[in-house]
């Protein structure tokens, strides 16, 4: 059952919907799907930090979504702030302190990890890890509100739980409900719907994860192979080739000007044979060592800190792999080279 207020309630207001810094599909799809029903009775726009996906700015110019990318702005003008896809305001970029500061009211939608911070209180805030997407949220969100769903809504919700659930990989009967439902509504075929945000893999891409793989460390943690790698981009992507290719848990990151950036990546089956979360226990650890903000999902999590060696911040994500598999009876650890 929903806390938050209907979306049908709010009207003559001034709202800015605000996604993480670099958007991904999920994030522009689901702050469109409530901007379109929200203009009808208020002025809103969306606000992207820093910058966004290649994917989402592709479904954002064929469904003509308008959304102005910032790096700083204030936002004295507005009534209220949507923040969607995300609960940790470091996620929100450069525009963290404006946000921090904000006096009007703040409504939350976001399907990771849960930070201890709160934003905003709970009245306002629609949040549940074990959502696949934020577009899950907005759907029920919408629909306890009353609001017709149209064609571009219901192609936005669709193409974020597509997204978000790997291509339902990690999807459970809710999803294929909704996306029946939506799929149905876009008037598009399935193969139509990707289309809208597939983008095909570039060459610097196939180099990241071919270098990943050149690199990687690999270690025997209770049965389950678990690999380190440096690579300087596509971070993400390369850890998600690494545990296709036979990695039960990857991580991948890169240093560069003091910062760190970590993309780690599980099986579901060590995820649900084990209950290990890379948020949860990797993740939202890391900021305790090198600052900064870590989290997401329990097979899918990043972290952004400060630091100049990157080798030591991957291992201390497998020493706290470690640490939760201790914990586990016939522990047992060995390095392969």
């Amino acid at each position: 059952m929903l806390l938050v207020k209907s979306l049908s309630s709010i009207k003559r207001k001034n709202i800015l919907l605000v996604t993480h810094a670099g958007a991904d599909v999920d994030a522009i799809c689901a702050a469109a799907a409530l901007l379109f029903p929200l203009r009808k009775s208020n002025k809103a726009q969306i606000f992207v930090p820093n910058h966004i996906g290649i994917p989402a700015k592709k479904l954002a110019k064929k469904l003509e979504i308008p959304f102005k990318v910032v790096k700083k702005a204030s936002l004295k003008e507005f009534d209220c702030l949507f923040l969607v896809d995300f609960n940790d305001l470091q996620m929100a970029g450069g525009l963290e302190s404006s946000i921090s500061s904000f006096k009007g009211e703040i409504f939350l939608v976001d399907h990771h990890q849960l930070t201890r911070k709160k934003i905003t209180s709970q009245k306002n805030t629609l949040a549940d890890p074990n959502a696949v997407a934020s577009c899950e949220l907005v759907f029920d969100w919408l629909k306890k509100s009353g609001i017709k769903i149209d064609k571009k809504m219901a192609t936005c919700l669709a193409a974020g739980l597509v997204t978000d659930s790997a291509y339902f990989l990690v999807a459970t009967s809710k999803t294929f409900a909704i996306m029946s439902e939506m799929l149905a509504k876009s008037g598009k075929s399935f193969s139509g719907l990707l289309s809208i945000f597939s983008v095909p893999r570039t060459f610097d891409e196939k180099i990241a994860k071919l270098k990943a793989a050149k690199r990687a460390r690999i270690f025997l943690v209770s049965g389950y192979i678990v690999v380190t790698s440096d690579v300087g981009a596509f971070e993400s992507d390369a850890a998600s080739a690494l545990v296709k290719i036979g990695a039960d848990i990857a991580f991948v990151g890169d240093t560069e000007d003091n910062k760190l950036r970590i993309s780690g990546r599980a099986s579901q089956q060590i995820v649900k044979k084990e209950n290990f979360g890379l948020a949860n226990n990797v993740f939202q650890k890391l900021p305790t060592y090198f600052g900064g903000s870590g989290g997401g999902h329990p097979g899918a999590a990043g972290f952004n800190g400060k630091g100049k060696n990157i080798n030591e911040a991957l291992q201390k994500c497998l020493a706290l792999t470690k640490q939760f598999f201790r914990k586990k009876k016939g522990f047992r650890f060995k390095e392969y080279t």
